[in-house]
């Protein structure tokens, strides 16, 4: 369509996550690659830093005023600054990339994706449970009845933040080195009951 452009997200603005209805203005292209750079996870948001990395995301066709509002969102230029950069498949996109010294006590997410242990353990799924367009809760919810400890609290704080639900403690966050259950067990159940 005349007067769009394209968008490239990884975090917190993709589908069935916490910032995805920023987009509403958006129309969903489908998944994609950006080469060029590394995801780190700093907790609830990831931040990609330009490098000799690949990133998984999802890519949007957007109205070219709305970067305004996603520019104001993302802090840009303070905390990101939005780039135009290739992805794999020859096209390029906006993309919203910190800088090294912001993530200087994180390491690259392996896989280039975000969230990471979702990721994971949603690969380890057989084929067809765990689709690729967004966020399965379906799948997510099985993985979470099966997994104990960190994984555990991980998958959880994923549905919760998928659905919106409330959490325990007001703005709470669960940061890797000290995982903490964010939403309630009987709240996580009820949605796991599908």
């Amino acid at each position: 369509m005349a007067g769009e452009t394209l968008l490239f997200v990884y975090g917190t603005l993709k589908r069935g996550q916490s910032n995805h209805t920023r987009l509403q203005a958006a129309r969903w292209v489908g998944e994609a690659i950006l080469e060029g750079a590394f995801l780190f996870d700093l907790g609830p948001f990831p931040m990609a830093i330009a490098g000799e990395g690949r990133i998984r995301g999802e890519l949007y066709a957007l109205p070219m005023e709305a970067l305004d509002s996603i520019d104001a969102f993302e802090g840009a230029p303070r905390l990101y600054q939005r780039h135009w950069c290739p992805l794999t498949d020859g096209r390029q996109a906006w993309v919203y990339l910190g800088r090294p010294r912001q993530v200087r006590h994180s390491h690259p997410l392996p896989g280039g994706q975000w969230p990471a242990l979702v990721a994971f353990l949603l690969a380890l799924l057989p084929p067809g449970i765990a689709g690729g367009a967004g966020f399965d809760t379906l799948a997510t919810c099985q993985a979470w009845r099966r997994s104990h400890g960190v994984a555990r609290i991980e998958l959880g704080n994923s549905i919760g933040a998928a659905h919106f639900l409330t959490k325990r403690i007001p703005f709470q966050e669960s940061l890797p080195e000290a995982p903490v259950d964010l939403y309630s067990p009987a709240d996580l159940q009820r949605i796991c009951r599908l």
